[in-house]
């Protein structure tokens, strides 16, 4: 009886130190962007076609003021420039001015109609529209790259029909002038409510400006002129897999090379082109992060970064141009 007391002691012991975990129990390994809820709410897209030489831009940019003060991140605002600095060799702006056409400048798209100088009334009813996706993203500053986590809910069951998703750098906040080597950024104006800057003297809102309502003004006489939401690249590289994976079937990672319009939808989705309402992409079972290069600024430029992530779907009339289905914007911190 004392050596089965003995023994009973004894495995006991073993048991107790064998539960010993040296320490607190580390956290459970979590998904970048898990705590992300998708919205299902339509989030239109506004572009503004720009640049710093054109001498009435600034009424674009004043309504690009108004938008974002009146609707805020339940728009995607875009300012692609052409024929200055935040264009050159950036095939993003490129691209978006051959699929966005205008015959002029200041002008805008709302989704994939052109509207002319008239955005404001476009951008609220589309707030209204039913959308096939819905996405949001979570975006980490990291090491010269921002690593972009994107997270999309499939909200009405699509059946071989062509969806990309990409993720664009946007410049905000760029004080117009000129900083030298060739790069003036000083925006040219015949309107009175902008004068234009010399130098490295900015251009200068010289009256209230961006109306919302009865008074209230998102810019103010005397603020100096920036340069907001400019298109200025894209995500060059998608890693498709989690490092940090508890699951070693997902473990590895396989980089893709992004072009402008990004990754097909397909790549993440186990049935291809068959999308299912519910469906989620952008999991710890479906991992995926692009990775965009922070830009080398000029000296004296400063530049807060957002990013939009946008779904496409591919025109099926064989033209090659694409249509804005949803997209979210995340700010950098």
């Amino acid at each position: 009886m004392k050596k089965l007391i003995a023994l009973s002691v004894l495995a006991s012991t073993v048991l107790l130190s064998s539960c010993e975990t040296g320490g607190s129990e580390p956290a459970p390994m979590t998904y970048p962007g898990d705590s992300l809820s998708v919205s299902s709410l339509a989030r239109p897209l506004v572009i503004e076609t720009t640049g710093a030489w054109c001498q009435y831009c600034p009424n674009g940019a004043e309504i690009m003021a108004m938008v974002d003060g009146i609707m805020g991140d339940s728009v995607v605002l875009v300012a692609n420039h052409v024929g200055d600095w935040f264009a050159n060799g950036n095939a993003a702006s490129a691209a978006f001015d051959g699929n966005f056409p205008t015959s002029g400048v200041p002008n805008f798209y709302v989704n994939n109609t052109d509207v002319g100088q008239s955005p404001t009334a476009a951008a609220g009813a589309a707030l209204m529209n039913d959308v096939a996706f819905g996405v949001e993203a979570e975006v980490a500053d990291s090491a010269g790259k921002l690593i972009v986590y994107p997270r999309v809910k499939c909200l009405e069951t699509k059946l071989n029909e062509v969806y990309m998703i990409q993720s664009y750098l946007l410049l905000n906040g760029v004080v117009a002038k000129d900083y030298g080597g060739g790069i003036d950024l000083n925006q040219v104006s015949s309107l009175p409510k902008v004068t234009t800057g010399s130098g490295t003297t900015p251009s200068m809102w010289s009256q209230d400006a961006a109306e919302i309502t009865s008074g209230v003004f998102m810019i103010k006489a005397g603020t100096v002129y920036t340069h907001d939401e400019a298109l200025f690249g894209h995500a060059t590289t998608a890693v498709k897999g989690w490092i940090n994976s508890p699951d070693a079937s997902i473990a590895d990672t396989t980089g893709v090379s992004l072009g402008v319009w990004g990754m097909n939808l397909a790549d993440l989705n186990a049935l291809g082109s068959s999308y299912a309402a519910g469906d989620i992409f952008g999991t710890r079972y479906s991992p995926v992060q692009f990775e965009i290069q922070k830009p080398t600024l000029p000296v004296g430029m400063e530049a807060d970064y957002s990013v939009a992530t946008i779904i496409w779907q591919l025109r099926q009339d064989g033209s090659g141009a694409y249509d804005y289905v949803n997209g979210s914007v995340t700010h950098v911190d």
